[in-house]
């Protein structure tokens, strides 16, 4: 990959679609050139930058931490230490929505055990809904 893409071509050489691109570009994750007919054109530190963006979010990462891994991965004195300090944040924030779903999981189960299905018009679940605070 050494010629320079479209935002096609670059969209299908990642996995991301193109909007996804315009995004991060309107947001200075890339930085592609413009051609003189105003398209861009994507060198290879802009698509390198595209996939470790995507494999960052594809990991949760938010934008803001995928920006600082993005930056981590262009510099060359980077220490490994910080990259893990981040993916360690990332797996306590995972962690912590795996405890949250769990619990959700507890209670959505719980309702529907006791909501019966059947003809009648009660349902503990809208019951639950109406006192839900």
């Amino acid at each position: 990959m050494d010629a320079l893409m479209q935002i096609g071509q670059a969209a299908e050489w990642v996995g991301l679609p193109e909007k996804t691109i315009r995004y991060y570009e309107g947001i200075g994750l890339v930085s592609p050139l413009r051609a003189e007919n105003g398209f861009r054109l994507f060198r290879k530190q802009d698509i390198q930058s595209l996939i470790v963006v995507k494999g960052a979010r594809g990991l949760g990462f938010s934008i803001e931490d995928s920006r600082s891994l993005l930056t981590l991965y262009k510099n060359q004195d980077r220490t490994s230490a910080d990259v893990k300090l981040l993916a360690t944040k990332q797996l306590e924030e995972t962690r912590e929505k795996i405890a949250q779903l769990r619990s959700l999981e507890e209670k959505l189960k719980h309702l529907t055990d006791q909501c019966r299905g059947n003809e009648e018009p009660d349902c503990p679940i809208l019951d639950f809904l109406v006192r839900y605070q």
